[in-house]
Parts: structure tokens; C-alpha cells; sequence
């Protein structure tokens, strides 16, 4: 029931490096007391920025972790994986709080809230409309256990183990609008094979028979290199991630303790 590792990598925000260069004047030149010469514009320098590319995306991407402070998103997954989820990360000040509502064909729906190293999970019927609360570090738990590592997915906040997968980055086609902003996209392409053996067996671990030799993340950028929409393709399973109010999230809040059992339904 695990979100697969790699979401880590597209639900991350890219920080820009841009480097803007400054400068300019006029000169006034002085000639005979009685010809007075007019001033001289020197032109001003186009800024600059410094493209993505394989040799920085991993140090823009995980800088740029840091800088994030919250987001809402949107995840749709079709093929043998179908999947709807919707959900948000408050990242401020260390935190690594979310809130994931999925829909899954098999599942139903199903809400789970990480806040404060809490895990609360409304399985519906299962759980009588409540959340279930879970201590996701309790390894004889095997329910909690099954999301430790959703601050990983969600929380956009690893990328541990991919530093020398990024093989190349590709400007794909010229600016276009998404929901009213001005993105480029980008195709990103990880090589598997150089992904650290500890973070391959994660992956394998976590229902997937084997790697792809490479994975071609496809990035809407605007203009502070924020990704607002991401989309792969794993065995057959296209993933579309959006990505809205960046840094300006949905508050993220535990239920109510009305709302909480802790009584586990089988």
C-alpha cells in the first residue's frame, strides 16, 4: 500500500539559480568649454539564467526541497495501477505533515493524515467513518508499517540514492500556459541503473518486478523553475501529477479527537 519511492523525485520542487546580471550607465564627455556633448546609454545586459541541465538538476532539485514550504497536488494513475489521489504537504519549519485522499478501484476511498509523527487512516466502513490512529515507527503494527514511508512519496523530500541517475534534461518545445502560467517543459531522463543499490532494492521492494533501464520524467516549469505538472510512465502505468499553490497550501490538521479510534478493525 506503499506510494512508490520514486514520486519522491516529480513531486519535488525545483529552486531557481537564476543569475541576473546588473550594471549599465552613462558617461558624460566633456569637449571644448562650448560644445556640450550628450550623454552615452550603454545598454543593459540581458539577464541571464543558468539552464537545467543533468550536471545541476539533482543539486536545483534538492535545494529547492528545502525551500518549499507547502503545496496542494493532484495524482492520477491509469493502467494496471489505477489510482486517483489528492492531497497536501506542509513542509514549514521542519515539519512533514500531509494529507492524502485516495480512491483506488480494489480500496474504495480512503484518507490518511500524517501530522506531527502521527498517522491517522479513515478506511470508511472499516473504520466507522473515523481515523484509525497509528504510530507508523511500530514495526509489530504491520498497517502502520505499511506507510512509513508516505513522507517520502508525498512530502516530495528524498531524493537519496538518485545523485548520479540524472543522465539527461531536455527543453521540450517553447513556453505554453498551464492554469494561467507560463511553464516550459522539460524531459528528464533517470538512469535506473545508476540509482544506489540501496534505493533500487526500496523500489523493488515496494511491488515492482524490475526496473526500466531508464525513466523519462516529463516537467512543466514556470518561471521560478517550479514544477506545476509532471508525468511518467512505469510498466505500463502513466502517472500526471499537478502541482497548485506552492507554498501556500491547505492547511494540514489533525481529525478532531472525536473523530479518532483507536481501535483496530481486524
Amino acid at each position: 500500500m506503499r506510494t512508490p519511492r520514486l514520486l519522491a523525485l516529480p513531486a519535488a520542487v525545483v529552486l531557481a539559480t537564476a543569475l541576473a546580471a546588473c550594471g549599465g550607465g552613462s558617461t558624460t564627455a566633456e569637449s571644448t568649454p562650448t560644445t556640450a556633448s550628450s550623454p552615452s546609454a550603454t545598454p543593459t545586459p540581458t539577464p541571464t539564467v543558468e539552464a537545467l541541465t543533468a550536471e545541476n538538476a539533482f543539486a536545483r532539485l534538492t535545494a529547492a526541497q528545502k525551500a518549499t514550504t507547502s503545496y496542494d497536488m493532484h495524482l492520477s494513475m491509469t493502467g494496471p495501477a489505477a489510482m486517483e489521489m489528492t492531497g497536501s504537504a506542509d513542509l514549514a519549519d521542519g515539519k512533514q505533515n500531509i494529507v492524502a485522499i485516495m480512491s483506488d478501484p480494489e480500496m474504495g476511498p480512503l484518507e490518511v493524515r500524517f501530522v506531527d509523527g502521527v498517522l491517522y487512516l479513515n478506511m470508511g466502513e472499516l473504520t466507522g467513518g473515523k481515523f484509525l490512529q497509528l504510530d507508523p515507527n511500530d514495526a509489530s503494527n504491520p498497517l502502520g508499517a505499511a506507510f512509513s514511508g508516505i513522507t517520502e512519496s508525498l512530502g516530495a523530500n528524498d531524493l537519496t540514492g538518485m545523485e548520479q541517475a540524472f543522465t539527461s534534461v531536455t527543453a521540450v518545445g517553447e513556453p505554453e500556459q498551464l492554469d494561467g502560467v507560463e511553464v516550459q517543459k522539460y524531459d528528464i531522463v533517470v538512469d535506473t541503473t545508476k540509482i544506489a543499490p540501496e534505493a533500487t532494492q526500496e523500489l523493488l521492494a515496494e511491488g515492482l518486478a524490475q526496473l526500466p533501464p531508464t525513466i523519462t520524467y516529463s516537467y512543466w516549469l514556470d518561471a521560478q523553475d517550479l514544477p506545476r505538472k509532471v508525468t511518467y510512465d512505469i510498466a505500463g502505468t502513466t502517472t500526471t501529477m499537478t502541482l497548485t499553490n506552492v507554498n501556500a497550501g491547505t492547511p494540514v490538521t489533525a481529525p478532531t479527537p472525536d473523530q479518532v479510534t483507536t481501535e483496530m478493525p481486524f
